[in-house]
């Protein structure tokens, strides 16, 4: 019965193991599997338009890097309402800017968003994500 008993908590330890490396793969392939979304012209236009996958990249995120995708998410979720209210997609936009005929009043709305993009803690946010990526996938997605 005694080793019994000590075989289970070394089984569970395995499985436990298993299960963390096994999550770590999953979000490292995901990661290489839609780099290409990470690729931005700087006015965070493209990586709105991926923000579905973003958002399911992030759900996969290993703890120590969940708060970053949460802020890197939250800035670019706020871009893409502020475009939304202005009932506006990404694609309007040309080399980042509005298109013609949008109220100034608007057009600043959406540049205020966007330049949060580039805010400390959002930037630190990109660059957690992106160290993560580098130390435990062994790529660069990009950021």
């Amino acid at each position: 019965m005694r080793a019994r008993l000590l075989v289970v908590p070394a089984v569970l330890a395995l499985v436990l193991t298993g299960c963390g490396q096994s999550a770590t793969a999953h979000y490292c392939s995901a990661l290489q599997a839609h780099q290409g979304i990470f690729a931005d012209d700087g006015t965070g236009l493209v990586l709105i338009t991926n923000l579905p996958e973003l958002k399911v990249l992030a759900s996969d995120a290993p703890d120590d890097v969940r708060a970053d995708w949460q802020t890197f998410i939250g800035a670019l979720q706020s871009l893409h309402d502020t475009i939304a209210a202005a009932h506006l997609r990404p694609r309007d936009f040309v080399n980042g800017r509005a298109p013609a005929g949008t109220p100034a009043g608007t057009e600043a709305s959406i540049a205020a968003a966007a330049n949060e993009l580039s805010a400390p803690d959002v930037v630190n946010a990109a660059n957690g994500i992106e160290q993560e990526a580098k130390d435990v996938c062994q790529f660069q997605i990009g950021l």
